[in-house]
């Protein structure tokens, strides 16, 4: 990613042994952040209403700076800084691409398909509000940052993606609980305060850690509630197409949906700063395509005249896509033999696509394995949209869900 930001800055008198002897990570990022340039910089590159809101919203930034300091008064206790230090990873790129296959591969790809769209929604809304807004994160200093992501630091801080990808997790896990008849209501009470616990824990989280503040999270709460109302919404519409098997068009699915999904990567605003947010974009916009694709090319087939009758979540057992498990029949092991070999099927494909995808795209287009130098500016958004760099990306995250359904194969042959 960008190199255009140093190394976080560390205070004079606070020494990297310091810093690892606590087990913590604390940094000083006023010479890294964006968003913290004059005024005049922003009006005169920004549209007008767009400057507005801007101008609105990071007053209320710098008024909630005392309060933040506040409650960051508490970091002088290391268990309290591990424990939100650690927990921030529940919110990141790497937890998800590892947790969200999970309950494909235990028989449930209707909850991962809606986690799936409502992160990658959530991922994408924000990142194009952030690169709109180019609001700071609150200032530090005088707030300390605890973080184990410097990636995400470099980002713009409203709306903030954690709160949102929180918020949109647990309304999601939330309702297919409630839906859920097997559950007896103790479990679906313990289940509920776990989810709360998880929710609490990411929203305070980040004001804690000094990574955001209210407004920041405020807004990432609404993008996670507009993310579920929106797949709420659209589910029964865009599933029953995706699942019909009688469309005569159905040939045409595979181009209709790269071009929607890459049209939504191209249009996505070019930050006035290097803001790294489009590279998450661009990954969790792909595994919605993956997703959509693995899942329209297993589609139920050889249906009889009542399809049209059936309801979507009969649809969802109709589906091929849909990988069985049976925890009565496969034990503890077996399950766990399942999760270990799917996750390394995930990492075989991403370890391997990178390189081969850009090798044969490089020979297509030049003809060699070697693409032509690129730009000495490192930021991933200000590369074409049409980049080597930006389709390689594209092939290899919608590969994800790829592999993580068609998985079902390998359980099949090793009877698992």
């Amino acid at each position: 990613m960008s190199d255009h930001h140093t190394t976080n800055y560390i205070p004079e008198n606070q020494h990297n042994d310091d810093l690892f002897d606590n087990n913590t990570i604390l940094t000083d990022t006023h010479l890294n952040d964006v968003g913290l340039n004059p005024p005049n910089f922003y009006n005169s590159k920004l549209s007008k209403p767009i400057a507005y809101l801007r101008n609105l919203l990071l007053p209320l930034i710098h008024f909630e700076l005392p309060l933040l300091q506040k409650i960051q008064s508490y970091q002088n206790h290391n268990l309290i800084n591990l424990y939100f230090l650690w927990t921030a990873n529940l919110g990141s790129h790497t937890f998800y691409v590892i947790m969200l296959p999970l309950p494909v591969w235990l028989g449930s790809i209707n909850l991962s398909r809606d986690l799936v769209i409502v992160l990658g929604l959530g991922v994408y809304f924000t990142g194009v509000i952030k690169d709109l807004l180019c609001l700071p994160r609150p200032s530090s200093p005088p707030l300390k940052r605890l973080t184990m992501s410097h990636y995400t630091s470099k980002e713009y801080g409203c709306p903030s993606s954690h709160s949102a990808n929180a918020t949109s997790v647990s309304m999601i896990l939330f309702l297919h609980t409630f839906n859920n008849n097997s559950f007896s209501p103790i479990i679906k009470y313990l289940i509920y305060s776990f989810f709360t616990w998880y929710w609490f824990t990411l929203i305070f989280g980040r004001i804690y850690c000094g990574m955001h503040g209210l407004v920041d999270i405020s807004l990432g709460i609404l993008v996670g509630i507009f993310t579920v109302s929106f797949r709420l919404a659209l589910k029964p519409i865009w599933d029953f197409i995706l699942l019909s098997p009688k469309s005569n068009l159905s040939f045409l699915t595979p181009p209709i949906l790269s071009s929607i999904y890459y049209s939504i990567i191209y249009f996505h605003p070019i930050p006035i700063e290097q803001c790294p947010c489009f590279e998450d974009s661009v990954a969790f916009i792909a595994v919605l395509l993956g997703f959509d694709l693995s899942y329209w090319s297993l589609k139920p087939s050889n249906l009889n005249s009542k399809y049209s009758s059936l309801d979507l979540n009969q649809l969802y057992l109709l589906s091929p896509a849909k990988i069985n498990y049976d925890y009565s029949k496969l034990g503890i092991t077996f399950t766990i033999l399942r999760i270990l070999i799917g996750i390394l099927s995930v990492i075989t494909w991403k370890t391997i696509s990178k390189p081969l995808f850009t090798s044969i795209i490089n020979k297509l287009r030049y003809g060699s394995s070697l693409s032509p130098k690129s730009s000495t500016n490192p930021c991933f958004a200000y590369i074409p949209r049409s980049d080597t760099k930006i389709i390689v990306k594209y092939i290899v995250y919608s590969g994800i869900p790829t592999i993580a359904i068609y998985s079902m194969y390998i359980f099949k042959f090793l009877n698992i």
